[in-house]
């Protein structure tokens, strides 16, 4: 074997532990970093197994046909597309996210970077960055407006630990498995510091649902699974729940927080805009570019110019992709769902924790397409298939 090979064998597992030590310090307080690290990582040890195996290193067959089979038929209703240019502008970014997230599926990527200690230093990195994050918001974030000015808001935190949380359930997971689960209680309680300062709804609810689904698979795995895939399919129906607490419990709503009637505002107008085109959508990210006027708009107080995005991934997949859209998403939730279910008994509660957690991000919170959002998620699968790794080989985690 050629030195540079080596080389590479020797450092990977080093590489790999950094990225994920980054992912829960830094990545805490700067949320765009995870797509830094997740895109950049899975190229860096893309190219390194290349080197190493002398052949590319792809990832497993169901994940890289998944992927594909989303790209083409993302590609082919970009044709009738109300914003042409903004998909196919669109549709190549995700095509350059896709793509390279897909090979942390591979297996020999998995086994090269694997790390002894990664386990072992990365709850600690994750207790430190949520620590820090705590005492930074109970300040009121003098470091954020030191860098960013004094009228950062604490908001700009919200991405960074919503990502930590969902990270979260496989270090819980290397703690279960480890031998180490006093320490879980611990971590839970380090981690509800910042949850209870964050501004972030989405992440208290995220914090809360997915350990309460982590304890319900334990006891109940079989009816857990059941219920997050009926969950999945009831979410379907949420644009025109909303078109109806609009239209016959508007007094309601006025009771909600701002920025809760703010997501029920864009949910409103935008289950208009599914029912106006509900086969094939207005085109892949569009969703900005729709209008809300008709037929509530003179009844919003916070929707007043079209939202970026519509904080919600059932909404934004139909309304911008129509049933096509709609039928990857359901797809994608039953198949990580699939995945977490076949892990083994010790593993899968944590991981069903981890899919509730990112189902909640998804339902009320960010743009579905945002890349460090999947490379969150990316880097949570992978470190659940290293765990996995290291649980059928345990003298490389003792």
């Amino acid at each position: 074997m050629k030195p540079s090979a080596n080389f590479l064998i020797q450092r990977l597992p080093g590489f790999c532990l950094f990225i994920f030590v980054a992912a829960a310090t830094i990545g805490v307080f700067t949320g765009g970093i995870w797509a830094t690290l997740g895109l950049g990582g899975a190229i860096v040890m893309f190219a390194a197994i290349w080197r190493i195996e002398g052949r590319a290193p792809l990832p497993t067959s169901e994940v890289l046909i998944f992927v594909l089979s989303a790209l083409w038929v993302f590609a082919i209703l970009n044709f009738q597309s109300s914003q042409t240019s903004l998909s196919w502008a669109m549709w190549e970014q995700l095509a350059t996210i896709f793509l390279p997230l897909c090979v942390y599926a591979n297996a020999s990527i998995q086994k090269r970077a694997a790390s002894p200690r990664l386990f072992k230093v990365l709850p600690v990195a994750a207790a430190i960055g949520a620590l820090a994050l705590g005492v930074e918001l109970s300040l009121h974030g003098p470091l954020l407006k030191l860098v960013r000015g004094p009228a950062a808001g604490l908001f700009q935190y919200n991405r960074g630990f919503s990502y930590l949380v969902v990270l979260g359930f496989p270090i819980m997971a290397g703690l279960w498995v480890t031998k180490r689960r006093w320490l879980i209680l611990l971590f839970i309680l380090i981690l509800l510091l910042p949850a209870s300062l964050t501004e972030s709804r989405a992440a208290k609810l995220a914090v809360v649902l997915g350990l309460l689904t982590a304890l319900a698979a334990h006891l109940l795995p079989l009816m857990t699974r059941r219920s997050l895939m009926a969950l999945s399919i009831v979410a379907i129906g949420w644009p025109f729940a909303v078109q109806q607490l609009f239209l016959h419990h508007h007094k309601w709503i006025e009771s909600l927080p701002s920025s809760w009637q703010d997501r029920m505002e864009l949910w409103d107008y935008m289950s208009y805009r599914i029912l106006e085109r509900p086969i094939f959508g207005w085109g892949l990210g569009s969703s900005p570019t729709l209008p809300l006027a008709e037929p509530h708009g003179s009844l919003y107080r916070y929707e007043l110019v079209s939202a970026p995005h519509p904080h919600n991934a059932i909404i934004q997949l139909w309304v911008e992709l129509g049933l096509p859209g709609l039928a990857f998403g359901l797809i994608f939730a039953f198949f990580m769902l699939n995945r977490a279910g076949r892990l083994p008994h010790s593993l899968m509660p944590f991981a069903m924790g981890a899919w509730m957690a990112a189902f909640c991000l998804a339902m009320i919170s960010y743009n579905f397409w945002t890349d460090s959002l999947w490379s969150a998620l990316a880097l949570t699968a992978f470190a659940f298939a290293l765990l996995q790794r290291q649980k059928k080989e345990p003298g490389k985690g003792s």
